[in-house]
């Protein structure tokens, strides 16, 4: 399958999260015992806890083919992060299947502000065998009251809300089945026993235990007792999920396997050349690659609306079974080094297993893929039933165009902020060319990107939007190119931008820029009728260290100012409380709105983009201020309005006689090292 220009984005964006959140940590988290709840959280934050969410219903509207190519990007991270952020397609599934719209709401509303949810069918007499189910749910008036127990349930112990499945009629076994919706909160809920696993170790799996939890009667799903129907449906849809986590531990396995076969030495060559060695890597390629195919095309059918359980019950076996496979022979391609807990081959190795068991064990897919056979050629044509298919989408107008993504609602509060953030475009220092003649930077063809300090007051807007609402601009000044750095600032969170792009602002220096981003300012304030609580931007290093921007718009505005913040939190009177680092610790300073405040490097890096910010970036409107819009006389602006004189330097050759310590061992040498060092008065 060839992915669209869009999907590779996405998976793209996820591919980095993995690589520089998740690989580097997970080995840390595991060792030491740690649910990795920071970890976690960016993920939410990026909306990968959500991926199965209806575009109406707030979530990214993504299709099955890109839902399960993202997880398996995530698992080839890490089948714990995986499987805890996937539950909660699994759980949602039912409620995609049968549920209302009023349920749909409430569901995704709840699973929002609680982050996770769960699925609750396995007891510990029903497993693959549904039909054993033993918890009950009985009317009582306008409602039910469940009594069971519920195990080896992913999510249980965090999940603030649970779908599940539940008898309602004893004597009719799999008939006498119906699916609830139950929040964690309601009394009677509770967590049992958690499980320490082999495997799959930071999720969470736990007893879920229900005694007399009493739910109003809108919370049963579709009709009653034909819960048994809505689960496997669920399950049909999943297991391909199931199977792209196999793919990733697999993709993952290859990766790690060759990297260590080209640098492992052995008889004089790297053991990657060794026709053995050359033969086991080549087999795991083939069964990688050809396990992806069977769930993305189990994902396509679904997309299609067609029938897919046969191709389901396929992709999850053999994606499984290639996840497992593929990580016992990585561990034999690394030897004795596979072994180790030192290396990640044999954490993927006891990830693998559990994936041929849960959500249907492969002898169970079997038997299901055989009986898909018994009917597809059978000698009656009318005995074939029709197969699961995928949860129904809202029809579409033919030939209509895509609705354009929404801009990311805040939370509001009653208190929303209006703030402004102002970025500069710096080259992207990772790909620009010096010159060799000239020993100059090379910037033709280079791409832009926000200068990093500016990012660092792009995140201080976005946390106080999360915590109080309201909006984030950011405003720039520059040529047209420059709104790629602005859609940056969108994907990660802002809700509109504008840029200064005018021909006779050019060549404008430190101060000239100052007061064309004030006057900027002053008319976007009128535009909107409403003065900005705070104005942020970073502390401008680029320019020298020398912060000017900040402090210059604070004057030309007439509003106080804070420089050098390393924190901003807003206090319940409307003020705003700033960190500052100092020689013996930390300052603050309190200061009231309007305000500019100058951010210098803080704790936190920019959030990853999410689905629906990234979706947005791409299509939202980056307007364009002119002069005539931005109405700065003439002898203040370009280069009329640029005093600053630049003078040409250089750095003198300077050469000194250094030292060679020789004829020592480590020991002795470092000691005399140190030792110069300390005569020196240089330690």
């Amino acid at each position: 399958m060839i992915f669209k220009e869009e999907t590779r984005e996405l998976l793209a964006m996820v591919r980095e999260f993995v690589d520089r959140e998740i690989i580097p940590t997970v080995g840390d988290y595991e060792k030491n015992d740690q649910f990795p709840e920071e970890l976690l959280d960016k993920a939410c934050a990026m909306g990968l806890n959500e991926l199965c969410v209806p575009a109406q219903f707030g979530g990214p509207g993504l299709s099955n083919v890109e839902v399960f190519a993202i997880a398996e990007e995530i698992a080839r991270g890490d089948i714990g992060i995986g499987t805890t952020l996937i539950a909660n397609a699994l759980a949602s599934y039912p409620v995609l299947i049968a549920g209302t719209d009023a349920q749909k709401k409430l569901w995704f509303d709840t699973m929002r502000e609680r982050k996770y949810a769960a699925f609750c069918l396995t007891e510990p007499g029903a497993g693959s065998d549904a039909g054993g189910v033993q918890t009950t749910a009985v009317e009582d008036g306008d409602e039910y009251v469940i009594n069971g127990t519920k195990c080896f349930i992913s999510n249980g112990p965090i999940a603030g809300i649970y779908t599940v499945l539940a008898s309602t009629r004893k004597t009719a076994g799999i008939m006498g089945l119906s699916a609830f919706i139950v929040e964690r909160d309601r009394p009677g809920v509770s967590i049992g026993k958690e499980e320490d696993k082999m495997g799959m170790r930071l999720s969470c799996t736990s007893e879920v235990i229900f005694d007399n939890v009493r739910i109003p009667k809108d919370h049963l799903l579709g009709k009653r007792n034909r819960g048994f129907k809505y689960i496997m449906e669920t399950l049909d849809h999943s297991r391909a999920g199931v199977g792209a986590f196999g793919v990733g531990i697999g993709q993952r396995v290859v990766e790690e396997a060759t990297k260590y076969a080209k640098q492992r030495k052995q008889f004089g060559q790297a053991v990657a050349n060794f026709q053995a060695v050359e033969l086991m890597l080549a087999d795991m390629e083939i069964q990688v690659q050809a396990a992806r195919q069977m769930y993305l095309h189990a994902a396509e059918l679904m997309d299609a609306g067609l029938p897919f359980t046969m191709e389901a019950a396929i992709a999850k076996t053999i994606g499984t079974d290639t996840g497992m496979k593929c990580a016992v022979d990585g561990v034999q391609v690394m030897g004795g080094y596979g072994y180790m807990k030192e290396y990640p081959m044999e954490k993927l190795m006891r990830d693998a297993k559990i994936l041929q068991i849960y959500e249907g064990t492969n002898q169970i897919q079997r038997s299901v893929i055989a009986g898909q056979l018994k009917k597809k050629y059978t000698d009656d044509p009318k005995a074939v039933k029709k197969t699961a298919s995928a949860p129904a989408a809202p029809e579409k107008p033919k030939n209509a165009a895509p609705a354009p993504a929404a801009a990311p609602t805040a939370k509001v509060t009653g208190k929303e902020l209006n703030l402004l953030v102002c970025v500069k475009q710096v080259p992207d220092t990772t790909q620009i060319i010096i010159d060799p003649v000239k020993h100059t930077l090379i910037r033709e063809g280079v791409p832009a990107i926000v200068n990093t300090f500016d990012t660092y007051a792009l995140e201080t807007a976005l946390r106080l939007k999360d915590k109080w609402g309201g909006k984030v601009t950011v405003l720039s000044m520059g040529i047209p190119k420059a709104k790629d750095a602005l859609r940056e600032c969108i994907a990660a969170g802002a809700d509109e931008a504008y840029l200064i792009t005018d021909r006779v602002f050019g060549g404008s220096d430190t101060l000239a820029t100052s007061k064309i981003i004030s006057t900027a300012i002053e008319a976007l304030e009128k535009r909107n009728e409403r003065a900005f609580d705070i104005i942020l931007c970073g502390k401008q290093a680029i320019d020298g260290d020398t912060g000017q921007v900040g402090p210059e718009i604070s004057q030309h505005l007439n509003r106080a100012l804070v420089s050098y913040a390393v924190g901003v939190e807003r206090q319940e009177d409307g003020s705003f409380k700033c960190k500052r680092e100092s020689d013996e610790g930390f300052d603050f300073y309190g200061v009231s709105a309007p305000c500019v405040i100058t951010v210098n490097k803080t704790p936190y890096d920019l959030r990853y983009p999410s689905f629906k910010t990234q979706r947005f970036a791409k299509t939202a409107e980056i307007v364009e201020l002119t002069s005539a819009d931005v109405v700065v006389p003439e002898e203040q602006r370009g280069l009329a309005g640029s005093p600053t004189k630049v003078v040409k330097t250089y750095t003198p050759t300077h050469e000194k006689n250094g030292m060679k310590i020789e004829g020592l061992d480590g020991k002795a040498a470092a000691e005399k090292l140190a030792g110069l060092l300390f005569d020196a008065k240089l330690m």
